[in-house]
């Protein structure tokens, strides 16, 4: 009787993450096309996982969601032209020994 009880109490109790994954998925094209600029190049700039006090000044999350907007705009609204610019200029950058940020993009005839 106590096995069919504890049994019961398994068969009843669900994973509350289910479905998590897909739901994500679902709504990941809801993310504003600014910030996945800002985050993409703090991905490539390896700045993910930095102390708070990194993110001020030069690298807050402010004045570069400001010149995302501006590349966002200058690209015509297209975030894969916006991600490719980014990656272009990260190679020019590491190619040419520079420090580069996301308003560099616009500085630079990246065609």
């Amino acid at each position: 009787m106590k096995d069919d009880t504890e049994n019961n109490k398994k068969d009843s109790l669900q994973n509350p993450f289910k479905g998590y994954l897909e739901n994500l998925k679902k709504h990941k094209q809801a993310v504003n096309p600014v910030h996945e600029i800002v985050n993409c190049y703090y991905k490539m700039e390896g700045f993910e996982k930095m102390p708070k006090e990194f993110y001020t000044e030069r690298y807050s999350y402010r004045k570069l969601a400001s010149e995302a907007k501006m590349l966002y705009q200058a690209c015509n609204e297209n975030l894969d032209d916006c991600i490719w610019a980014l990656d272009k200029m990260k190679y020019l950058a590491k190619k040419g020994g520079f420090d580069w940020s996301i308003i560099t993009c616009l500085k630079h005839k990246l065609k």
